[in-house]
């Protein structure tokens, strides 16, 4: 799994780097192949804390966004739709 995140219009903090580290870490090991890409923005603007996730794997893109009064549930917020993006796409292969 490759992932960068940036940070924009806020401070990069160590707490917030590892959570999302930690969740990519289990998402990928049920969701994705070694060779993802994943690319993650966060950004504060108008004290609205919003992320976004574009994953690349197996010939597959997802975008995700996801705005909340705190990073932290942004990012839970970003992992639910993912999952279900994911999900989503391997029960139905054809899409």
């Amino acid at each position: 799994m490759n992932l960068e995140i940036t940070f924009r219009h806020m401070e990069h903090t160590d707490s917030i780097d590892q959570k999302i580290r930690e969740k990519m870490e289990k998402f990928a090991s049920k969701h994705l192949t070694p060779n993802a890409n994943i690319q993650w923005t966060c950004l504060v603007e108008h004290h609205d804390h919003m992320a976004s996730v574009h994953v690349k794997d197996k010939g597959h893109d997802f975008h995700v966004k996801a705005s909340a009064e705190s990073m932290y549930k942004t990012i839970d917020q970003v992992l639910t739709k993912l999952v279900s993006q994911v999900e989503t796409q391997n029960h139905h292969p054809g899409l």
